[in-house]
């Protein structure tokens, strides 16, 4: 008669299969994990790509129109048969508009590419911060470019903080938010250097009471595509959009932070935050 065989259970215990199970799931996490940040990492790529294509394609307008006007004023003047010296002279001068126009767009698009140069180091040094401030400030109200506007410091005589700035660097950001504030304040508003601190951090800020900036707009003034004047009134004067984001890179950079406060009627407030030594 034939032998029953009996297959044995291989003995698996149930902890060991509760073991892999929780190791299955702690995978499945870190791969949805991971997931998540492939993706947010593709849309951060695609969102870098988009804004790149839009610089090069505002600041290809912004060079070609320069160049158009140059274009047109030497056309015009070929024509003419017996040019004035006056005729001369106000081509000549239109072009040196121009081109000094062309010069300061070339000359945002370098410095920016240097600051953003992840292997080019800022030149950091230890400045004491209130007279750092106070110096530039006193220079800025003997500078032509604020004649027609009432120009304030506000520093405590007992402010005292050290930070950690480029300080050429610095006084390029000061420079593009002083006249940048200029730029879309009326006669006679005002233009006020601040700054106070507070814990380990010094608070900078550069506020006028001019024509303010939208809500909705707020977001985008440091990008590099952004044009100030798209925020402002249709006669506000246009810009590269350039200069706010030197601001922003040049801040990040010195391991600060800024932003924007305003209100349409009443002004901007740009607010710089440094880490004290």
């Amino acid at each position: 008669m034939a032998q029953k065989t009996t297959f044995q259970n291989p003995g698996v215990e149930s902890d060991t299969i509760e073991t892999l199970s929780k190791k299955l799931l702690k995978t499945t996490a870190k791969l949805s994990a991971a997931n998540k940040e492939l993706s947010k990492t593709n849309n951060e790529l695609a969102e870098s790509e988009r804004k790149r294509k839009e610089m090069l394609a505002n600041i290809s307008h912004d060079l070609r129109a320069p160049i158009t006007a140059i274009r047109s004023a030497l056309d015009l003047l070929s024509t003419l048969e017996n040019p004035t010296a006056e005729d001369i002279k106000s081509t000549i001068g239109l072009m040196d508009r121009r081109v000094s126009t062309l010069e300061s767009l070339i000359q945002d698009m370098y410095f920016l590419f240097c600051v953003e140069d992840e292997t080019r180091p800022l030149d950091l040094e230890d400045v004491d911060l209130a007279p750092f401030l106070e110096s530039y400030f006193y220079d800025a109200i003997i500078d032509s470019r604020y004649d027609s506007h009432d120009m304030q410091l506000d520093i405590p005589m007992d402010l005292s903080c050290h930070v950690n700035i480029d300080v050429q660097k610095t006084i390029r950001v000061l420079d593009n938010l002083f006249t940048n504030a200029a730029k879309y304040s009326g006669d006679g508003t005002s233009i006020t250097l601040s700054c106070r601190t507070s814990g380990k951090n010094a608070t900078i800020t550069v506020s006028d009471n001019g024509r303010g900036i939208p809500a909705e707009s707020l977001a985008h003034i440091f990008d590099r595509t952004y044009t100030v004047s798209s925020s402002r009134s249709p006669g506000s004067p246009t810009g590269s959009g350039l200069g706010l984001a030197i601001v922003k890179a040049v801040v990040e950079k010195e391991n600060g932070t800024v932003t924007c406060e305003s209100e349409v009627g009443k002004g901007c407030t740009f607010v710089i935050i440094l880490p004290c030594m």
